[in-house]
This record gives C-alpha cells, sequence and structure tokens, in this order.
C-alpha cells in the first residue's frame, strides 16, 4: 500500500473515531424527565397536566440536553412541578426554599415515584385541609363554612355536599397509625384515599387520589406499596384495606 493511501485510511480512522466519541458524549448529555405542572396558572403552557402530581406520574417528558438530572418541586400551596435541574446536586438531595421543596435525581425518568421522603417533606395536598364541607372550582377549592353534620373525624359524617362526589381521607406523611388528632383532608374531586408503604423505610404516606381504584386495590412499584380504598376515612390501616 502506498503512503497516500495510508495516510487516507488513518484520516479515515480518525474521522470515524471523533464521530463515535460526538455521538457518545451526545447521548450522554441528554437526560429525560417529566415535565409537568398542575397549577392552574400554568394552564396555557404546553406542560400543564392537572394529573402533575399523581405518585406514580408518567405523562409528559422532555429530553434535556447537557443538564445534570431530573426534579420534583412541592410548592406550599401543594401544586407539584417535575422537570430538570443544573447544579451541583448528588442524587437524593433535598432542596428545602422559601415557598417550595425540591429534591433531586440523575437518570432518566427518575423524577416520579416519589414526593421527596427522604427529605422528610409533606407531600403534595389539596388546597382544602379543614374538616368543613368545600367546593370546588376549576382545581382550587373554596372553603363552605356551614357545619358539616358530625366533626368527629374518626367517624364517618355527613356533609351538605353530594357524597357520591365528596371523600374524606387521612393526610400524613410518617404516620403507621391514625387516631383522632391525624387530620382529614376533603376533596370533591377524590374518587379514592391512598396508603403509601415505602419499602426500604416502612415509612406510610396517606392521602387522597383522583383517580378511580377498586376498593382494596394494592399495586407494588419499585421501592413502594400502593393500596387504595372508596370509603369515607378508609385509609386509616398502614397497608391493604
Amino acid at each position: 500500500m502506498d503512503q497516500p493511501a495510508i495516510i487516507r485510511l488513518i484520516a479515515l480512522l480518525l474521522l470515524a473515531t471523533t464521530i463515535a466519541a460526538v455521538q457518545l458524549t451526545n447521548g450522554d448529555d441528554v437526560v429525560t424527565c417529566y415535565e409537568c405542572s398542575d397549577d392552574p396558572n400554568d394552564s396555557s403552557l404546553p406542560w400543564y397536566d392537572p394529573q402533575c402530581a399523581k405518585y406514580d406520574y408518567n405523562g409528559l417528558n422532555y429530553n434535556y440536553k447537557n443538564y445534570d438530572g431530573c426534579l420534583l418541586r412541592i410548592y406550599d400551596s401543594g401544586y407539584v412541578y417535575r422537570g430538570a435541574y443544573n447544579g451541583p446536586y448528588e442524587d437524593g438531595d433535598c432542596g428545602p426554599w422559601s415557598y417550595y421543596n425540591e429534591c433531586y435525581c440523575q437518570g432518566s425518568y427518575c423524577n416520579t415515584g416519589s414526593y421527596c421522603e427522604q427529605c422528610g417533606f409533606l407531600p403534595p395536598t389539596p388546597r382544602t385541609t379543614e374538616h368543613t364541607t368545600g367546593t370546588t372550582t376549576g382545581s382550587l377549592t373554596t372553603i363552605d363554612t356551614s357545619p358539616a353534620t358530625t366533626t368527629e373525624p374518626s367517624s364517618p359524617t355527613t356533609t351538605s355536599s353530594d357524597p357520591a362526589t365528596t371523600l374524606r381521607c387521612y393526610h400524613c406523611i410518617e404516620c403507621g397509625t391514625v387516631d383522632e388528632d391525624t387530620t382529614p383532608i376533603i376533596e370533591d374531586n377524590f374518587l379514592s384515599c391512598s396508603t403509601i408503604m415505602i419499602l426500604e423505610s416502612v415509612e406510610v404516606i396517606r392521602g387522597g387520589s383522583y383517580d378511580a381504584h377498586p376498593d382494596g386495590e394494592c399495586v407494588e412499584h419499585t421501592e413502594s406499596v400502593s393500596c387504595w380504598c372508596n370509603g369515607d376515612l378508609c385509609n386509616k390501616h398502614t397497608i391493604g384495606f
């Protein structure tokens, strides 16, 4: 083989190596994160999704180039934002800020199946946290101060709202048991109550769900088990109903 042919061969090999390196680098620089917000003020934005606060959200997502990882942001108002971040954070780090809390993770699609339990943050809440009846306008709840028939949270109550569409659920984090001091929440759009157990820590999270589930259904996820029930204040057991 003559010298010009050898030079051309070396040049082709160098070019192929460069292209492969660029492709590999570009692949490493892309992370896919869920991106959504359930704040109605963001309803005109492409990432608005009223289901964004679901524990195992698997909806809107975006490929981010040159980002470090994904995040979950829980606002003090109870709304949720999922997206990507750049910054000096490691997988599992927590960021409490003035009016919201964040936790960070690394790896595509990692910002779901968690409410930042490792940080001790409260999970997302609906806008109503009182033992009163309520009516919903859009995604915001308006408090109706008219008294309920009973006020004991330990037993089901009859409210002035339609019992077919109004459901009370216990809402708490790190609560292995519930008692008369455990705060119930009421939301016209709740279709079931939930109990989530984090497998590694055996931590229990209770709340309401906007999705309908068969009474007594349980689903095991990678790091947790979720169970649902359909009665008023029914999510008082550790797991199962």
